[in-house]
């Protein structure tokens, strides 16, 4: 079985091409919203804490 080193390296080209395009269009997208569902969650999770707080004061 012989490897056909011209498809070896076309389909690494392909993919370091396929990475760049990701990465220029997506990669800043999906941290952006990331970071934004992180600080709800943590915003969520600190009202809560005041909440169950306040709750165990009463």
């Amino acid at each position: 079985m012989l490897i056909d080193w011209f498809t070896v390296v076309a389909q690494m080209v392909n993919f370091i091409i396929l990475m760049a395009l990701l990465k220029h269009f997506l990669y800043d997208r999906i941290i952006k919203a990331m970071d934004e569902r992180e600080e709800k969650i943590h915003s969520r999770l600190l009202k809560a804490e005041a909440l169950q707080q306040e709750a165990a004061q009463e």
